[in-house]
């Protein structure tokens, strides 16, 4: 009896060890097969170039709904070379739209300039328009933004986007209130702001002389030993500076680009949040392609500042992009956009250590309402 039950025990045992070494080689069996695929497929990939995808998109900021932003994302798994933008009316989906639309997106800072590297994972944005008051006639139709670009082997690539601008203007209408409020804000503002026009106007007139040397007087009356101060304002430009102005004024961008190599872009760092509160002070700060272009022309130590070429100057950047507080803009209506001619350019200092600017002296422009 103890021999059979001692040959069950061992019967029992073989089996439990047949079972774990089956179970050994299953698992290495598998183990080995899905080795052989990873490797055959990271073989098969070693060859194919990496592929970048450029996409351009709206969202609204994550503040307010009403501030829309232009985003551009390389989604894609290599870097994107030579990326250029162009942009048209998308006549198939609306036969009415002229070529005249599109202005609004040529005239974007992020759109006029391209792109000489675009890595795999970056993602540029900037602030394109309000919605507050809404769309204008000729953001209702829908527009078309066409990316090109190549890879690292050079080969093209081309991407297009449409944009329909009404898709956004119904975010505005989720809280009413709110919007009511922000409409009633914007109405103040622009009034307060007609009220400092007038006072800058009446400031001026007062200068004048107000006692005039009547007709016909033959002693003229004595002059002050000591004149009151006239101010840097008065002052006339230098030669160079009358030279300077003249040649932006005739755009001629390439001879003043020769002769007057521009020192930097000046960008209003705070832009997002002056939309919510104009009465914060703009914090400018260097940065490429941006709506200000300083000069290092002037021998103490300043720098002459005036709009980019082409600017088109309209109410988002009036207020939030600081133009109304970097220059005199006599005129100046909320609901019209102008051609700005320099009268006197801005004087600005600059801080190399974190490359922030301060406005030492205000511009002057003269303003032309554009043709719609």
């Amino acid at each position: 009896m103890d021999i059979v039950n001692w040959l069950a025990l061992i019967s029992g045992g073989l089996a439990i060890l047949i079972i774990v070494v089956l179970a050994i080689i299953g698992g290495w069996h598998l183990y080995s097969r899905r080795s052989l695929l990873k490797t055959a497929s990271e073989s098969e990939n070693m060859g194919k170039p990496e592929k970048p995808e450029i996409v351009v998109y709206l969202r609204p900021h994550v503040s307010s709904v009403q501030c829309l932003m232009l985003c551009v994302e390389n989604i894609g798994t290599g870097t994107a070379y030579n990326v250029q933008f162009e942009t048209r009316a998308a006549r198939a989906l609306t036969p009415a739209a002229n070529s005249s639309d599109v202005r609004f997106l040529n005239e974007n800072n992020l759109l006029r300039k391209d792109i000489g590297c675009f890595g795999a994972g970056q993602k540029i944005e900037q602030f394109l328009m309000s919605l507050i008051g809404g769309l204008s006639e000729e953001l209702k139709h829908p527009l078309q933004i066409s990316v090109t670009y190549t890879d690292s082997l050079n080969h093209p690539h081309e991407n297009r986007y449409t944009f329909d601008f009404s898709e956004f203007e119904s975010l505005v209408q989720i809280n009413s209130t709110q919007e009511k409020a922000t409409l009633d804000l914007k109405s103040l503002i622009d009034v307060i702001q007609t009220g400092f026009n007038q006072v800058a106007k009446l400031s001026e007139h007062s200068r004048l002389p107000q006692n005039p040397e009547p007709k016909g007087s033959k002693t003229p009356r004595k002059k002050p030993e000591n004149p009151p101060d006239q101010g840097e304002e008065n002052k006339p430009l230098s030669p160079a500076l009358q030279k300077f102005v003249a040649m932006y004024n005739a755009g001629k961008d390439a001879e003043l680009r020769k002769t007057h190599n521009p020192s930097s872009s000046i960008h209003v760092s705070n832009e997002t949040e002056r939309l919510q509160n104009p009465n914060i002070l703009p914090i400018f700060q260097t940065k490429p392609d941006s709506s200000l272009v300083a000069y290092a022309i002037d021998s103490e130590n300043l720098y002459a500042v005036v709009p980019f070429s082409g600017c088109i100057l309209q109410n988002d950047l009036y207020n939030s992009g600081a133009f109304g507080k970097v220059f005199e803009c006599t005129g100046f209506d909320p609901q019209c956009k102008y051609h700005v001619k320099v009268i006197r350019p801005a004087f600005f200092k600059r801080d190399p250590a974190n490359e922030k600017w301060t406005l030492e002296e205000k511009g002057e422009l003269e303003l032309k309402e554009k043709d719609h």
